[in-house]
């Protein structure tokens, strides 16, 4: 008669736990900082990141749990699909701690699943079902795949004055949102282009990758611009349908400019990289205000 898995001691959780964060750091931090670096095509991810990696497991103690197993798997997995993604890391690293905690969900129904009497083991089976229904989205079904973001700066120039400042076109030398720099999320770099006429076209360099628009609108309180073509990198998690320009003028001769982006998801369950992805492009799209000079008027 075999005896049930007991659940692991408190004391000897938590004095795993820091080794534990520092793997799940090391994980998470190395892959990240050869992106920001442009070092991904270089032996520092291919030999270096996982001889460090493994050798902070190869230092842990052995795994005397369920969790910590699951943990040092989940670790290599990410580890090693990062290294063939290239750029796609991102999405591995963003999408890192959402597989942990699926991963350590299912090992604590195992776990509780075995410690329970055999006639009710069916009821820790019953709580995978919901994660079952979540894994289809994406390819039974999608749950709101086109988002917008919007932001909305009041500044001290009439509608006249900011449409002859959009149609120069931004400067990209403004400084990037703390977000952006810490990700190392991509941004449009250069742009090119002139005019706000309907037909007039932008193009915006990502790291070389152009995203080309075109004005389909314009009158003397809105423009639209739609996307023609992206070759950018960031097509790996969205893809850009366009964007609108709203001018509102107010009593005080100042004017309220909101910008408005409409991109298509690509990366699901909705509920997680839904916040996520609404989070990165908000942090883009308050540095294009900040890069057209919108700068917030005094009295706002």
């Amino acid at each position: 008669m075999t005896t049930p898995e007991q659940p692991p001691p408190q004391v000897a959780w938590t004095k795993r736990l820091p080794a534990l964060l520092i793997v799940g750091a090391a994980a998470v931090l190395a892959p990240l900082t050869l992106i920001r670096t442009g070092r991904l095509d270089t032996a520092a991810l291919f030999v270096g990141a996982p001889l460090a990696i493994a050798v902070v497991i190869a230092l842990l103690p052995p795994a005397k749990s369920l969790h910590g197993l699951t943990f040092r798997v989940v670790t290599f997995a990410l580890m090693i699909t990062s290294a063939f993604l290239h750029e796609g890391a991102a999405c591995v690293l963003m999408a890192a701690p959402l597989v942990y905690g699926v991963a350590h969900f299912v090992a604590e129904v195992v776990r509780q699943a075995r410690i329970r009497q055999a006639g009710r083991r069916y009821q820790a089976a019953l709580a995978i079902f919901p994660l079952l229904v979540a894994g289809l989205e994406g390819t039974a079904y999608r749950v709101d795949p086109v988002q917008r973001v919007s932001v909305e700066r009041v500044v001290a120039m009439t509608p006249g004055q900011v449409d002859s400042r959009l149609a120069k076109g931004p400067d990209f030398s403004a400084a990037r949102p703390f977000l952006l720099r810490l990700t190392g999320y991509p941004t449009p770099e250069v742009a090119t282009g002139s005019g706000l006429q309907v037909g007039s076209e932008w193009s915006f360099s990502l790291g070389g990758d152009p995203i080309a628009t075109r004005v389909t609108a314009h009158d003397r309180f809105r423009t639209e611009f739609a996307v023609v073509a992206d070759q950018s990198k960031t097509q790996r998690w969205l893809h850009w349908e366009g964007a609108t320009v709203e001018l509102s003028p107010r009593p005080d001769g100042t004017t309220t400019v909101r910008l408005t982006v409409e991109f298509t998801r690509r990366l699901d369950p909705s509920w997680y990289f839904g916040p996520i992805e609404n989070a990165m492009v908000g942090a883009g799209l308050t540095h294009f205000a900040d890069s057209l000079g919108l700068a917030k008027s005094a009295n706002d």
